[in-house]
């Protein structure tokens, strides 16, 4: 896949429909043609943990307008395949889609994913772990445009290998699960990927439901500690273990 738009979101809070910043990079015949990044006004609101991990507060987005406003200027670039590193942003998209009746045609790949299966050596798949890698030039993370930028450059030094299959459901957790616990901290754009997941699939069993719980509990006070992602960590070490993983 040689053409396509890498896209990167930041929220303001622990809601999926809050994104404050995307940045997007369109890239064809594998080759990079643009790059850019864009802040509007999050639903919800800002929540004070979110802005100490990429630094967009109230007073950036006071004067933007919403998502449905800012896509029409963009929304003829995904009709291009999307990639991003993580379910998050697909989450992020489908949720921003849905609220405003948008509409969008999702055809989503994860390179995170593709980089677990690709490179299983690795001692996690981060995008700064996979930036480093492949000697790509330093960023500054969870700047929308740079997140975006790398995630299109680690994406097209992936091109070699097949594209992940679908997944069935029990895949798609195993997946997410291994993925955040490649190293011991839980970030919030991890729990919060999680989340989302957990209640897509509410019900599935106890000890999900349980995970559900705390990491809402963690997020909802607007405070990030790291007790709680240790927390949020063995517990999903012990939900994957229980599942025979």
């Amino acid at each position: 896949m040689k053409q396509f738009l890498a896209i990167d979101f930041e929220t303001a809070n622990p809601k999926r429909v809050s994104a404050c910043a995307l940045g997007y990079t369109i890239v064809r015949d594998g080759v990079i043609v643009e790059s850019k990044g864009f802040l509007m006004k999050p639903i919800g609101g800002h929540a004070p943990f979110q802005t100490k991990i990429h630094g967009i507060s109230e007073t950036d987005t006071a004067g933007e307008s919403d998502f449905r406003s800012k896509f029409a200027s963009v929304a003829h670039l995904f009709d291009l395949p999307i990639v991003g590193h993580s379910m998050f942003d697909k989450q992020v998209l489908n949720a921003l889609s849905d609220h405003f009746e948008l509409r969008i045609r999702l055809e989503y790949t994860d390179s995170c994913a593709l980089a677990k299966e690709r490179l299983p050596n690795l001692k996690n798949h981060k995008l700064k772990t996979l930036a480093k890698h492949f000697q790509l030039p330093s960023f500054k993370h969870h700047d929308a445009a740079e997140d975006a930028k790398v995630c299109a450059e680690i994406f097209l030094r992936l091109q070699d290998t097949h594209m992940p299959q679908p997944l069935d459901s029990r895949e798609e957790f195993e997946l997410l699960a291994t993925a955040i616990l490649d190293d011991e901290q839980v970030d919030y754009k991890e729990a919060c990927q999680l989340m989302y997941w957990l209640e897509d699939h509410r019900g599935r069993s106890a000890e999900m439901d349980s995970l559900l719980s705390l990491i809402r509990s963690a997020l909802d006070d607007d405070v990030w500690e790291k007790i709680e992602g240790e927390a949020i960590h063995a517990m999903l070490k012990l939900v994957l273990h229980n599942r025979g993983k």
